[in-house]
């Protein structure tokens, strides 16, 4: 491994431990209003990223992405998503549901398969199909067995599946596209935060040390952000992909040996199935990755 991956271990692993304990953040503001939290992190998040892009000199970056109405119209269905999968994120954490969100980025990667097979005509060999029907048995035995859909872990994967797939058609990097997702909520935040002041929100009254953890939704969002986008430089796809399960097997045992969730035998068998389809899955990938990457004899 060269000096340049080696750099880049760093930050990746750096950005998949912060993204593991996000949910501890959240848990400290579990007595606030979760559209307040959601409304904050927006705000906040448009402030720091403003300074990042600045330094980065990436305001013409910005200006590009918004010209185009083709990536304008992309950006209003991505804000959509990243709103969504926010909201949802937030809510788990706030009702005692870390294991159904960690349960959710689980599935996300083989949401994102089945979305590239159906929108970018990517084809499925073998080894996925059966990692994918791995992780529906893995679902369908908890519907069966505790009665219901995981909606949370659905929807997070499906709303984190789409928007992966929708910046797959945006030429825009990550900071200019979150800065212009994260402004175009802005009059939604402030609409959310004038509406709880009406209804009786302490907003005014805050303490200065509320307003701080307030404001630390800035950087918990964008932080791991900025060291993923400088692992991704220099780091192998498909390393970064076996990366990612760091995040929520962190949320998961935060879960469990911190917060006190149950893990239900159901829950339990649904992990195990999605386990395997996600190991098979992720040495197919380092199988076909070095194959890409294998030199041509001469």
């Amino acid at each position: 491994m060269n000096t340049s991956v080696n750099k880049g271990i760093v930050p990746a692993l750096s950005a998949y431990i912060l993204w593991g304990i996000t949910p501890i953040y959240f848990k400290w503001m579990a007595d606030e209003n979760p559209l307040d939290i959601v409304a904050n992190r927006v705000i906040w998040s448009v402030a720091l990223l403003a300074i990042v892009i600045t330094i980065m000199g990436k305001w013409g970056n910005v200006k590009s992405a918004l010209a185009s109405s083709k990536t304008v119209k992309t950006l209003l269905a991505t804000t959509f998503l990243i709103g969504v999968n926010w909201s949802v994120f937030i809510y788990a954490i706030g009702t005692d549901r870390m294991i159904d969100a960690s349960l959710g980025y689980y599935i996300n990667p083989l949401i994102s398969v089945i979305l590239a097979y159906f929108f970018l005509n990517e084809r499925l060999n073998r080894v996925q199909l059966i990692a994918l029907g791995l992780a529906v048995i893995g679902v369908g035995i908890q519907v069966v067995a505790l009665g219901y859909l995981p909606w949370i872990s659905i929807l997070l994967a499906l709303s984190f599946g789409f928007y992966g797939l929708c910046h797959k058609k945006t030429p825009t990097d990550s900071f200019t596209s979150l800065f212009v997702e994260t402004s175009l909520l802005m009059p939604i935040a402030f609409i959310i935060m004038g509406y709880l002041y009406n209804a009786g929100g302490n907003i005014a009254e805050r303490e200065l040390n509320t307003w701080l953890l307030f404001m630390l939704a800035g950087p918990v969002t964008t932080l791991p952000l900025l060291l993923f986008s400088l692992a991704s430089k220099t780091v192998k796809l498909s390393t970064l992909g076996f990366m990612q399960y760091i995040g929520p097997t962190m949320i998961l045992g935060l879960a469990i040996f911190v917060y006190g969730e149950e893990l239900e035998p159901a829950k339990a068998l649904t992990f195990t199935f999605i386990w395997i389809g996600l190991l098979l899955y992720g040495f197919d990938s380092v199988r076909r990755d070095s194959k890409r990457h294998k030199p041509a004899n001469h």
